[in-house]
């Protein structure tokens, strides 16, 4: 059985694929995947459909949110 990756080596491997926003809300950890070419700090983004995020989630545990969004980006590569 292969070992869990940590979150720093979860989090590089997602930036690797997409720009990505990480936050929380009351409990939970909260993330956003945009296209690489998409800056999401960039607040006229958020007004542009076509610069919505592309995947979001939230989990309690911010490992497990991690491995989802990592899961969910090495799919959709493979679709491609």
């Amino acid at each position: 059985m292969k070992a869990l990756m940590s979150i720093e080596e979860l989090i590089a491997n997602l930036r690797g694929l997409h720009q990505l926003s990480l936050y929380t809300v009351n409990e939970d950890w909260c993330i956003q995947l945009y296209e690489l070419d998409v800056c999401a700090n960039d607040h006229d983004v958020f007004k542009q459909a076509k610069y919505a995020p592309i995947y979001e989630s939230s989990n309690h545990s911010l490992q497990f949110l991690l491995i989802e969004a990592t899961e969910w980006a090495a799919k959709r590569y493979q679709d491609c």
